[in-house]
């Protein structure tokens, strides 16, 4: 499958097309228009760089920064704020300031060394770390390839003890050989330096030369930078940011890492120093396929090598880059999904987007002077790609998508708006079991995965119902976010059932899968829990995730379906982009997901390839235009803030806000109906809201005061959403209208880049972030809407 890109040529304006093969799972149905040069660039909105900027700066959390924005050989934006240094005097932050880059040396130095022998043929990615460091040697670690080390998935820990490294090498090399593995080589991802710090010395036996000598000869110079390498000299410490203090005196030129200083300020995992402008040269050469000015530094093959996905692990890496692992978030949500990056513990940040030749470089000194910062970096580096990413990125809506009012209903099968239907017996696949008195699992020992939920059209307990069928085993349950009496707003333990005695096994606290000892003994799994038909509700991942562990394990999967509460006609919010799955994104569907928990487990086990033997007890009675309360089933709150129906509708749009710097009424009495904060004006949002004419919903001036969460005893301005006819209202939609409302009402005190946590959707997110209109914006979100319709097609169990 391709995906055709359109780029302008930096020379003339006239659009190139470049057809660019492309993974089917990670396909954007978009064409990007890209306006490459530099007049072009500074038409861009790059104001919300500088927002971000001035206000990580003017907390005094973030003395200085510097960002480049560039793509391929011209830079589209650059800017210095603050302060190089505070103590012991202030020298202002300037663009050629030298910074302590931490881990950007494992991408942007340590890999690049590997990968240049790689190309001489002196190092092979699949052979053993042994081969090339004799301490390594044996069938102990056969399976620790340079490959592995390289996408942190060799078993090494996380950080090496400091007994093992302050030795130096080579007899730190025999030490490191003596750590047990925190797992076997090859089957998950820890971000280790202990792997980087032995690539580092590998380089130097390799090649005979130190990491430093070696960067420097074979790739700083042929690219002709002129600050970065390791321990800089005297003569531009004056343009060195310092970092923090150690042993007594302040970091200035010397590595921040105490295990690279150890070193001797030489290190795999840390201790290169450069200048915005030096890396800006390095990422023009990358997205040129190796060359730079003419000059070939690497092959393109060398590049694409490095740059590929790799199987190791959780395939969220590529060869000394990250791609979508949880390091990444506050970037790759904003990029492109074949966009690679990293991260450096000082403040530091590369993002590049090979297909559009695009990248970001956002440098500070946040660990200066007392090493703290560190909340206000992630908020830094989340706005500063989002706005970025905004800017760089600008999608045309496929011509299938038809622009209109924003308040058109999106019903999947045309139906119009219906009226209340009178309660009905519905009886749900527990209710269907026990009728069968357990026929279909009579014989088994069963675990059951359930929490408050999980009752019968009398509210018994399915606990209880299995326990005392005598037909049945019940041998351990297993507890979802909340736990077993939906109460928890934390991680929950591991316990007991105070009325049966059974283990009670969390898959919310120290793991969220079940492990092989927890299934032991278990002929079948039995899933009950009544889901709110929302993509970012955590029980579909914990189904997920229970239907990948029983695969494992060769345990069947059946499922006793429920409600989606909120019909399971609408279908409405944008897919999320696959490979930004995480707890709250288990599968690629939108934000309303029109299934029930039962169609979603047919799904997902097709769709992901889970070998599990699954079975679905369908419910009986239920229609999908028919809503929770016409059910006749007894309601039970799903979790601690969703305690009505009109609650779990507002949930699929309110939810996209819980991120951001707004309370969504959490710790009060209506939760997900009201959104405020103490800097929110209730009367001018809410008129600005009203004016909108959104179908189904209006909206209140309010004043409350959270007694929990976000601005817990603080008096909060807001607004009350009002569900005025939910046959018509959308709440992805006034979600989506409420995020914009207050951008503009309220631009300096809002940050909505974090509902991308939720959105999980790029399209959209740059279509807000660079203010579209609501109608463009609902555009967006029902863009892939038609094909997720087909897609849901065989999955659907009731009419």
């Amino acid at each position: 499958m391709a995906l055709r890109i359109s780029t302008r040529s930096a020379q003339d304006d006239k659009i190139e097309p470049v057809v660019v093969a492309v993974r089917p799972a990670v396909l954007l149905v978009l064409s990007l228009a890209l306006a490459l040069s530099s007049a072009q660039a500074s038409a861009q909105d790059w104001s919300g760089i500088d927002e971000a900027a001035v206000d990580a700066v003017g907390s005094g959390e973030v003395p200085g920064i510097v960002v480049v924005v560039g793509r391929g050989d011209d830079i589209v934006y650059r800017r210095a704020w603050g302060m190089r240094r505070v103590v012991p005097e202030p020298v202002a932050m300037t663009e050629d300031t030298i910074f302590d880059i931490a881990s950007l040396t494992k991408p942007l130095g340590t890999t690049l060394a590997v990968m240049s022998l790689v190309e001489r043929g002196h190092v092979k990615l699949d052979a053993p770390l042994g081969r090339y460091l004799k301490e390594f040697r044996g069938r102990a670690h056969e399976l620790v390839t340079v490959r592995r080390l390289l996408t942190h998935s060799a078993g090494l820990p996380a950080i090496p003890p400091a007994g093992s490294v302050s030795p130096g090498f080579p007899k730190a090399a025999t030490l490191l050989a003596k750590l047990p593995f925190d797992y076997p080589p090859g089957s998950s991802f820890q971000y280790s330096d202990t792997g980087f710090i032995l690539l580092g010395e590998m380089v130097r036996r390799v090649s005979g030369e130190p990491l430093d000598r070696y960067l420097d000869q074979h790739v700083f110079k042929p690219l002709g930078l002129r600050d970065t390498g390791f321990n800089p000299s005297g003569r531009v410490r004056d343009r060195v940011a310092p970092t923090e203090f150690a042993n007594g005196h302040l970091l200035v030129g010397e590595a921040h890492d105490p295990r690279a200083r150890v070193l001797g300020g030489v290190a795999g995992h840390a201790g290169m120093f450069s200048t915005a402008w030096d890396l800006a040269r390095i990422c023009r050469m990358l997205v040129d396929g190796g060359a730079l000015e003419g000059k070939r530094v690497f092959k393109s093959a060398t590049i694409a090598t490095m740059w590929a996905r790799s199987p190791e692990g959780n395939a969220s890496r590529a060869l000394g880059w990250d791609v979508s692992s949880s390091f990444s978030r506050t970037a790759s949500p904003f990029f492109p999904p074949e966009a690679v990056g990293h991260l450096g513990f000082t403040g530091t940040s590369v993002w590049i987007d090979p297909l559009t030749r695009s990248y970001l470089i956002l440098l500070t000194n946040r660990v200066h002077p007392s090493g703290g910062g560190a909340t206000k970096i992630r908020e830094l580096r989340m706005r500063v790609a989002a706005a970025a990413g905004a800017a760089l990125f600008v999608p045309e809506l496929g011509t299938k998508v038809a622009m209109g009012d924003s308040t058109t209903p999106a019903a999947d099968g045309g139906d119009e708006a219906k009226p209340p239907r009178p309660a009905s017996v519905v009886r749900s696949g527990l209710d269907v079991l026990v009728a069968q008195d357990f026929a279909p699992i009579a014989g088994y020992t069963v675990g059951l995965v359930t929490n408050q939920t999980g009752i019968d059209a009398q509210s018994r307990r399915a606990i209880d119902l299995l326990a005392a069928s005598p037909r049945v085993k019940l041998s351990a349950i297993f507890t979802p976010e909340h736990g077993l009496t939906g109460d928890a707003n934390t991680e929950v333990p591991h316990g007991r059932d105070a009325i049966t005695g059974l283990p009670v096994w969390s898959l919310y606290g120290n793991t969220r899968r079940p492990t092989g000892f927890m299934l032991r003994g278990l002929d079948l799994i039995v899933f009950d829990i009544q889901d709110v038909g929302v993509r970012y509700y955590t029980y579909l991942t914990t189904l997920v995730y229970v239907m990948e562990e029983a695969a494992r394990a060769g345990v069947p999967v059946l499922v006793l379906d429920r409600p989606n509460p909120i019909t399971g006609r609408v279908v409405e919010g944008p897919l999320m982009d696959p490979d930004l799955a995480s707890f709250t994104g288990p599968h690629p569907i939108p934000v309303r997901t029109g299934m029930t928990i039962g169609e979603f487990a047919r799904m997902a086990a097709v769709e992901r390839n889970i070998p599990v033997s699954l079975t679905i007890v369908p419910l009986e009675g239920w229609e999908r235009g028919r809503w929770f309360d016409e059910t006749g089933l007894p309601w039970v709150n799903p979790s601690p803030n969703i305690r009505s129906l009109t609650q779990a509708l507002l949930y699929a749009g309110i939810g996209l806000l819980e991120s951001t710097n707004v309370s969504v009424g959490r710790g009060t009495e209506r939760p997900f109906e009201v959104v405020g904060a103490p800097w929110l004006d209730p009367h001018r949002v809410s008129q600005d809201l009203n004016a909108l004419r959104l179908r189904g919903v209006a909206f209140e001036p309010v004043v409350f005061t959270p007694s929990a969460d976000m601005y817990a005893g603080m008096p909060c301005g807001g607004v009350r959403v009002v569900v005025t006819d939910r046959e018509t209202i959308r709440p992805v939609t006034v979600g989506l209208a409420i995020a914009r409302t207050l951008r503009s009402r309220h631009r300096d005190q809002f940050r909505p880049e974090a509902i991308q946590n939720l959105l999980v959707n790029r399209a959209t997110m740059w279509a807000f972030l660079r203010n579209e209109s609501l109608d463009r914006l609902v555009a967006w979100t029902e863009m892939e809407r038609n094909s997720f319709l087909n897609r849901r097609a065989s999955y659907l169990i009731y009419r």
